[in-house]
């Protein structure tokens, strides 16, 4: 289970640290590709393994279902960490998701999220919905 928040910064060779207490839960592998909400979403093998069943499952007839798994799937790389803890980010997925500089690594749950660190700042004090009115209309 991944959970808390990290600022990092994106190197020169757009490397990231990924926190130490993330690593342990991607020693069998991982998959960065687009994320929701305009961020990169990194699956640990086990997690993408289950997010491809899940997604195999949608009716392909539609056309909505084929472009979601086109565009998740052409963005999605296989991650490889050096011995720092790194992981390069494609520099394609880095200008969708606006990453330059700093970033915002979240934990969320089963994956992880890397966000411009604007992006996250601008996301999560968007005053559309309080967090106890969240939870409200998720108990219903």
């Amino acid at each position: 289970m991944f959970t808390g928040k990290y600022i990092h910064s994106v190197d020169e060779k757009n490397r990231i640290i990924i926190p130490s207490k993330f690593r342990d839960g991607l020693s069998q592998g991982a998959y960065i590709t687009l994320g929701l909400d305009q961020c990169l979403t990194i699956y640990p093998l086990d997690e993408w393994n289950k997010f491809i069943e899940k997604t195999l499952q949608l009716n392909t007839n539609l056309a909505d279902v084929r472009k979601f798994i086109r565009t998740i799937s052409s963005n999605a790389v296989e991650c490889s960490f050096d011995k720092q803890g790194r992981v390069s980010l494609p520099l394609e997925l880095m200008e969708i998701a606006n990453i330059k500089g700093e970033c915002v690594i979240i934990g969320n749950l089963d994956t992880i999220e890397i966000w411009s660190k604007q992006r996250w700042e601008d996301y999560s004090s968007d005053p559309s919905a309080t967090f106890e009115e969240l939870a409200e209309k998720l108990a219903k």
